[in-house]
Protein backbone atom coordinates (compact mmCIF):
# COMPACT_ATOMS: atom_id res chain seq x y z
CA UNK A 1 0.00 0.00 0.00
CA UNK A 2 2.51 2.08 0.67
CA UNK A 3 4.47 2.28 -2.45
CA UNK A 4 0.88 1.89 -4.47
CA UNK A 5 0.16 5.53 -2.75
CA UNK A 6 4.09 6.89 -3.41
CA UNK A 7 3.54 6.37 -6.75
CA UNK A 8 0.55 7.64 -7.30
CA UNK A 9 1.70 10.86 -5.42
CA UNK A 10 4.63 11.12 -7.89
CA UNK A 11 2.47 10.82 -10.54
CA UNK A 12 0.52 13.61 -9.21
CA UNK A 13 3.51 15.58 -8.72
CA UNK A 14 4.51 15.36 -12.72
CA UNK A 15 1.48 15.92 -13.86
CA UNK A 16 0.97 19.10 -11.97
CA UNK A 17 4.05 19.99 -13.20
CA UNK A 18 3.12 18.91 -16.68
CA UNK A 19 0.69 21.30 -17.03
CA UNK A 20 1.22 24.09 -15.04
CA UNK A 21 1.03 27.29 -17.86
CA UNK A 22 4.50 28.64 -19.07
CA UNK A 23 3.54 32.88 -17.91
CA UNK A 24 3.99 34.99 -21.55
CA UNK A 25 6.29 37.59 -20.41
CA UNK A 26 6.26 38.72 -24.06
CA UNK A 27 5.80 42.96 -24.55
CA UNK A 28 2.08 44.19 -24.66
CA UNK A 29 1.37 46.66 -27.58
CA UNK A 30 -1.65 48.55 -28.70
CA UNK A 31 -3.26 45.96 -31.09
CA UNK A 32 -6.02 45.82 -33.30
CA UNK A 33 -8.22 43.00 -32.74
CA UNK A 34 -11.09 41.65 -35.14
CA UNK A 35 -13.03 38.58 -34.68
CA UNK A 36 -15.30 37.20 -37.30
CA UNK A 37 -16.77 33.76 -38.77
CA UNK A 38 -17.65 32.54 -41.84
CA UNK A 39 -19.47 30.24 -44.03
CA UNK A 40 -19.10 28.65 -47.10
CA UNK A 41 -20.91 26.50 -49.36
CA UNK A 42 -22.44 25.91 -52.88
CA UNK A 43 -23.44 23.97 -55.63
CA UNK A 44 -21.00 20.83 -55.44
CA UNK A 45 -18.81 22.68 -52.92
CA UNK A 46 -18.04 21.31 -49.75
CA UNK A 47 -20.04 23.23 -47.26
CA UNK A 48 -17.78 24.35 -44.68
CA UNK A 49 -17.25 27.23 -41.42
CA UNK A 50 -14.92 29.25 -40.03
CA UNK A 51 -13.61 31.31 -37.41
CA UNK A 52 -11.28 33.90 -37.64
CA UNK A 53 -8.73 36.50 -35.64
CA UNK A 54 -7.25 39.71 -37.24
CA UNK A 55 -4.77 41.31 -34.95
CA UNK A 56 -3.13 44.24 -36.61
CA UNK A 57 -0.55 46.81 -36.09
CA UNK A 58 0.80 49.43 -38.03
CA UNK A 59 3.97 46.41 -38.97
CA UNK A 60 2.42 43.24 -37.71
CA UNK A 61 -0.62 41.23 -38.68
CA UNK A 62 -1.80 37.61 -37.89
CA UNK A 63 -4.77 36.41 -40.07
CA UNK A 64 -5.75 33.23 -37.76
CA UNK A 65 -8.31 30.89 -39.25
CA UNK A 66 -9.91 27.51 -37.81
CA UNK A 67 -11.96 26.03 -40.25
CA UNK A 68 -14.60 23.13 -40.20
CA UNK A 69 -16.18 20.42 -42.38
CA UNK A 70 -19.60 19.74 -42.00
CA UNK A 71 -19.48 16.18 -43.81
CA UNK A 72 -17.22 13.51 -42.48
CA UNK A 73 -15.82 13.01 -45.51
CA UNK A 74 -13.78 16.30 -45.50
CA UNK A 75 -13.12 16.16 -41.64
CA UNK A 76 -9.66 15.29 -43.05
CA UNK A 77 -9.47 18.98 -44.15
CA UNK A 78 -10.38 20.84 -40.64
CA UNK A 79 -7.67 23.24 -40.22
CA UNK A 80 -6.01 25.72 -37.76
CA UNK A 81 -3.84 27.93 -39.36
CA UNK A 82 -2.56 31.81 -39.03
CA UNK A 83 -0.44 33.76 -41.66
CA UNK A 84 1.71 36.49 -40.03
CA UNK A 85 3.18 39.28 -42.01
CA UNK A 86 6.38 40.80 -40.26
CA UNK A 87 7.34 44.19 -42.29
CA UNK A 88 10.20 45.01 -40.39
CA UNK A 89 12.03 41.93 -41.09
CA UNK A 90 10.39 41.81 -44.83
CA UNK A 91 9.03 37.91 -43.63
CA UNK A 92 5.51 36.28 -43.80
CA UNK A 93 4.78 32.65 -42.18
CA UNK A 94 2.51 30.10 -42.33
CA UNK A 95 1.60 28.20 -39.14
CA UNK A 96 -0.11 25.03 -38.46
CA UNK A 97 -1.34 24.65 -35.47
CA UNK A 98 -2.13 21.39 -35.91
CA UNK A 99 0.66 20.25 -37.15
CA UNK A 100 2.89 22.50 -35.17
CA UNK A 101 4.95 23.50 -38.15
CA UNK A 102 5.76 26.49 -40.41
CA UNK A 103 6.98 27.91 -43.76
CA UNK A 104 9.21 31.05 -43.27
CA UNK A 105 9.25 33.33 -46.56
CA UNK A 106 9.95 37.38 -47.50
CA UNK A 107 6.62 38.86 -47.62
CA UNK A 108 6.77 39.00 -51.44
CA UNK A 109 6.07 35.16 -50.78
CA UNK A 110 8.22 31.87 -52.32
CA UNK A 111 8.68 31.36 -55.74
CA UNK A 112 7.36 34.98 -56.12
CA UNK A 113 4.11 34.43 -54.45
CA UNK A 114 3.52 37.02 -51.86
CA UNK A 115 1.53 37.41 -48.97
CA UNK A 116 -1.89 38.33 -50.62
CA UNK A 117 -1.29 36.47 -53.55
CA UNK A 118 -0.62 33.41 -51.72
CA UNK A 119 -4.74 34.16 -51.05
CA UNK A 120 -5.41 33.23 -54.34
CA UNK A 121 -2.93 30.21 -55.29
CA UNK A 122 -3.83 28.07 -58.63
CA UNK A 123 -4.76 24.45 -57.83
CA UNK A 124 -3.17 22.42 -60.66
CA UNK A 125 -5.91 19.75 -60.54
CA UNK A 126 -8.85 22.75 -61.01
CA UNK A 127 -11.07 23.26 -63.88
CA UNK A 128 -9.78 26.55 -65.33
CA UNK A 129 -11.88 29.02 -66.89
CA UNK A 130 -12.20 29.39 -70.79
CA UNK A 131 -12.95 32.64 -72.43
CA UNK A 132 -14.97 33.00 -75.31
CA UNK A 133 -11.76 33.99 -77.68
CA UNK A 134 -10.62 30.32 -76.42
CA UNK A 135 -13.21 28.16 -77.29
CA UNK A 136 -13.87 30.11 -80.66
CA UNK A 137 -17.59 31.29 -79.97
CA UNK A 138 -18.81 34.18 -81.17
CA UNK A 139 -21.29 35.90 -78.80
CA UNK A 140 -22.95 39.28 -77.96
CA UNK A 141 -23.53 40.93 -75.05
CA UNK A 142 -27.12 41.70 -74.46
CA UNK A 143 -26.68 42.96 -70.74
CA UNK A 144 -24.27 44.23 -68.51
CA UNK A 145 -25.84 45.79 -65.74
CA UNK A 146 -24.37 46.94 -61.87
CA UNK A 147 -26.86 48.38 -59.67
CA UNK A 148 -26.42 49.09 -55.52
CA UNK A 149 -29.64 50.06 -53.74
CA UNK A 150 -30.15 51.09 -49.96
CA UNK A 151 -32.86 48.82 -49.11
CA UNK A 152 -34.37 50.92 -45.77
CA UNK A 153 -34.57 47.06 -43.60
CA UNK A 154 -32.55 48.08 -40.48
CA UNK A 155 -31.15 44.83 -38.10
CA UNK A 156 -29.13 44.26 -34.88
CA UNK A 157 -26.47 42.14 -35.66
CA UNK A 158 -23.49 40.64 -32.58
CA UNK A 159 -25.00 44.11 -31.00
CA UNK A 160 -24.47 46.34 -33.53
CA UNK A 161 -27.32 48.39 -35.35
CA UNK A 162 -27.24 47.82 -38.98
CA UNK A 163 -28.63 48.68 -42.35
CA UNK A 164 -28.74 46.88 -45.63
CA UNK A 165 -27.30 47.64 -48.98
CA UNK A 166 -27.53 45.04 -51.75
CA UNK A 167 -25.14 44.63 -54.88
CA UNK A 168 -26.58 43.18 -58.15
CA UNK A 169 -24.29 42.57 -61.21
CA UNK A 170 -26.02 40.91 -64.37
CA UNK A 171 -24.45 39.89 -67.40
CA UNK A 172 -25.64 38.33 -70.16
CA UNK A 173 -24.09 36.71 -73.34
CA UNK A 174 -25.93 35.30 -76.55
CA UNK A 175 -23.83 33.38 -79.06
CA UNK A 176 -24.87 32.48 -82.85
CA UNK A 177 -27.56 30.49 -82.13
CA UNK A 178 -29.16 32.71 -79.77
CA UNK A 179 -28.35 30.37 -76.54
CA UNK A 180 -27.11 32.32 -73.20
CA UNK A 181 -24.86 32.69 -70.71
CA UNK A 182 -26.05 33.91 -67.53
CA UNK A 183 -24.04 35.12 -64.70
CA UNK A 184 -25.36 37.17 -61.49
CA UNK A 185 -23.57 37.88 -58.51
CA UNK A 186 -24.82 39.64 -55.58
CA UNK A 187 -23.60 40.88 -52.70
CA UNK A 188 -25.86 41.86 -49.67
CA UNK A 189 -23.86 44.20 -46.90
CA UNK A 190 -25.45 44.76 -43.37
CA UNK A 191 -23.52 48.18 -42.30
CA UNK A 192 -23.04 50.37 -39.12
CA UNK A 193 -22.40 53.58 -38.26
CA UNK A 194 -18.64 54.06 -37.68
CA UNK A 195 -17.59 54.34 -33.83
CA UNK A 196 -14.37 54.84 -31.70
CA UNK A 197 -13.13 51.04 -32.19
CA UNK A 198 -14.58 50.90 -35.64
CA UNK A 199 -12.43 54.09 -36.98
CA UNK A 200 -9.59 53.16 -35.15
CA UNK A 201 -9.18 49.78 -36.45
CA UNK A 202 -9.75 51.16 -39.81
CA UNK A 203 -6.90 54.11 -39.43
CA UNK A 204 -4.30 50.82 -38.10
CA UNK A 205 -5.67 48.47 -40.90
CA UNK A 206 -4.61 51.58 -43.28
CA UNK A 207 -1.48 51.77 -41.70
CA UNK A 208 -0.67 48.44 -41.88
CA UNK A 209 -1.61 48.12 -45.87
CA UNK A 210 0.50 51.26 -46.96
CA UNK A 211 2.98 49.91 -45.08
CA UNK A 212 2.60 46.35 -46.91
CA UNK A 213 2.39 47.91 -50.22
CA UNK A 214 5.57 49.76 -49.46
CA UNK A 215 7.35 46.50 -48.55
CA UNK A 216 6.60 44.53 -51.44
CA UNK A 217 7.57 47.11 -53.90
CA UNK A 218 6.04 47.86 -57.77
CA UNK A 219 8.22 45.16 -58.78
CA UNK A 220 5.63 42.49 -57.23
CA UNK A 221 3.11 40.22 -59.24
CA UNK A 222 -0.19 41.40 -56.92
CA UNK A 223 1.18 45.14 -57.79
CA UNK A 224 1.76 44.23 -61.51
CA UNK A 225 -1.66 42.83 -61.78
CA UNK A 226 -3.58 45.44 -59.67
CA UNK A 227 -1.54 48.00 -59.06
CA UNK A 228 -1.83 50.22 -55.35
CA UNK A 229 -4.69 51.74 -55.84
CA UNK A 230 -7.20 49.05 -57.38
CA UNK A 231 -5.77 47.15 -54.35
CA UNK A 232 -6.83 49.30 -51.85
CA UNK A 233 -10.17 49.99 -53.22
CA UNK A 234 -10.60 46.39 -53.25
CA UNK A 235 -9.88 46.17 -49.43
CA UNK A 236 -12.46 49.24 -49.09
CA UNK A 237 -15.09 46.89 -50.45
CA UNK A 238 -14.51 44.29 -48.12
CA UNK A 239 -14.19 46.52 -44.97
CA UNK A 240 -10.96 45.98 -44.22
CA UNK A 241 -10.01 49.82 -44.56
CA UNK A 242 -12.41 52.92 -45.16
CA UNK A 243 -14.14 53.15 -48.50
CA UNK A 244 -14.30 56.62 -48.66
CA UNK A 245 -10.96 57.24 -49.81
CA UNK A 246 -10.48 54.25 -51.86
CA UNK A 247 -12.99 53.90 -54.58
CA UNK A 248 -13.28 51.93 -57.74
CA UNK A 249 -13.09 54.49 -60.43
CA UNK A 250 -16.00 55.13 -63.37
CA UNK A 251 -19.65 54.62 -63.07
CA UNK A 252 -19.30 50.99 -60.54
CA UNK A 253 -17.26 53.02 -58.31
CA UNK A 254 -19.43 56.16 -57.90
CA UNK A 255 -22.46 53.47 -57.09
CA UNK A 256 -19.98 51.76 -54.65
CA UNK A 257 -19.35 55.07 -53.17
CA UNK A 258 -22.81 55.17 -52.08
CA UNK A 259 -22.61 52.35 -49.32
CA UNK A 260 -21.94 54.20 -46.27
CA UNK A 261 -20.34 52.78 -42.87
CA UNK A 262 -18.58 50.15 -41.91
CA UNK A 263 -19.79 46.39 -42.63
CA UNK A 264 -20.36 43.87 -40.08
CA UNK A 265 -21.67 41.43 -42.27
CA UNK A 266 -21.04 40.75 -46.28
CA UNK A 267 -22.76 37.83 -48.11
CA UNK A 268 -22.08 36.77 -51.75
CA UNK A 269 -23.87 34.59 -54.30
CA UNK A 270 -22.95 33.96 -57.49
CA UNK A 271 -25.80 32.30 -59.56
CA UNK A 272 -24.84 31.15 -63.17
CA UNK A 273 -26.54 29.48 -66.31
CA UNK A 274 -24.41 28.12 -69.28
CA UNK A 275 -26.14 27.50 -72.36
CA UNK A 276 -24.29 29.47 -74.71
CA UNK A 277 -21.35 27.45 -76.72
CA UNK A 278 -21.97 24.41 -75.67
CA UNK A 279 -20.83 22.19 -79.23
CA UNK A 280 -17.70 23.85 -78.41
CA UNK A 281 -16.86 24.43 -74.78
CA UNK A 282 -15.48 21.93 -72.68
CA UNK A 283 -17.35 20.70 -69.97
CA UNK A 284 -16.74 21.63 -66.34
CA UNK A 285 -16.74 18.97 -63.63
CA UNK A 286 -17.35 20.33 -60.54
CA UNK A 287 -17.09 17.54 -58.43
CA UNK A 288 -12.88 17.18 -59.68
CA UNK A 289 -12.37 18.87 -56.25
CA UNK A 290 -13.24 15.57 -54.44
CA UNK A 291 -11.36 12.92 -57.16
CA UNK A 292 -9.73 12.30 -53.55
CA UNK A 293 -12.39 11.15 -51.32
CA UNK A 294 -14.61 9.11 -52.36
CA UNK A 295 -14.21 9.61 -56.25
CA UNK A 296 -16.24 6.00 -57.37
CA UNK A 297 -19.05 6.91 -55.31
CA UNK A 298 -19.25 10.85 -55.66
CA UNK A 299 -17.97 11.22 -59.38
CA UNK A 300 -20.72 8.45 -60.67
CA UNK A 301 -23.48 10.24 -58.58
CA UNK A 302 -22.37 13.77 -59.82
CA UNK A 303 -22.23 12.07 -63.75
CA UNK A 304 -25.81 10.67 -63.63
CA UNK A 305 -27.13 13.94 -62.60
CA UNK A 306 -25.46 16.63 -64.28
CA UNK A 307 -27.15 16.93 -67.29
CA UNK A 308 -30.06 17.29 -65.36
CA UNK A 309 -28.76 20.29 -63.08
CA UNK A 310 -27.26 22.00 -65.73
CA UNK A 311 -30.33 22.36 -68.08
CA UNK A 312 -32.21 24.31 -65.13
CA UNK A 313 -31.74 27.15 -63.56
CA UNK A 314 -29.71 26.78 -60.53
CA UNK A 315 -31.57 26.84 -57.03
CA UNK A 316 -28.35 26.73 -55.55
CA UNK A 317 -25.37 29.25 -56.13
CA UNK A 318 -22.04 28.34 -57.26
CA UNK A 319 -20.50 29.72 -54.54
CA UNK A 320 -22.44 31.79 -51.59
CA UNK A 321 -19.86 33.19 -49.07
CA UNK A 322 -21.07 34.72 -45.63
CA UNK A 323 -18.89 37.07 -43.60
CA UNK A 324 -19.62 38.84 -40.48
CA UNK A 325 -17.70 40.20 -37.78
CA UNK A 326 -18.67 39.11 -34.02
CA UNK A 327 -16.67 41.94 -32.60
CA UNK A 328 -13.56 44.73 -33.19
CA UNK A 329 -11.90 46.47 -30.06
CA UNK A 330 -8.06 47.84 -29.55
CA UNK A 331 -6.35 46.28 -27.04
CA UNK A 332 -3.09 45.63 -25.42
CA UNK A 333 -2.09 41.81 -27.26
CA UNK A 334 1.53 40.21 -26.35
CA UNK A 335 4.18 40.26 -28.81
CA UNK A 336 4.16 36.36 -28.95
CA UNK A 337 0.86 36.46 -30.75
CA UNK A 338 2.85 37.79 -33.69
CA UNK A 339 5.87 35.17 -33.32
CA UNK A 340 5.83 31.02 -34.09
CA UNK A 341 5.23 29.06 -31.47
CA UNK A 342 8.37 27.55 -29.83
CA UNK A 343 9.30 24.44 -30.30
CA UNK A 344 7.46 24.26 -33.84
CA UNK A 345 8.71 22.84 -37.28
CA UNK A 346 10.73 24.31 -40.03
CA UNK A 347 9.28 22.58 -43.49
CA UNK A 348 9.84 25.43 -45.84
CA UNK A 349 11.83 28.69 -46.53
CA UNK A 350 12.91 30.74 -48.85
Amino acid sequence: MKQAFTLTAAALIVAGCASKKVEDTTPLNPTSVLKAEYAINGLYVPDYTGKQTVLTRESNRVIREKNKFDSWLMRWANSDKSRVADLPKNKSYDIDYDDKTYSECPIKGCNDVSFTDSLFEKDDDAQEYQTYDEVGCSVDLKENSFDVVKTGKTRVINGFSTEQYTVNWTTRYHDTTGAEDKNIVTFDFWTTAPNAQTNHALKVHEKFQDNYLKTIGDDSALMSLLGAQAYKAIAGFTGDISNEDNQFGGEIGQKLATIKGYPISIKLEWKQQLKACQTVRKPVDYSGDLKDVGSQLLGGLMDKGKEMVMDHWRKDPVVRYVYEIKSVESKGVRDSKFMVPKGYKLVNRS
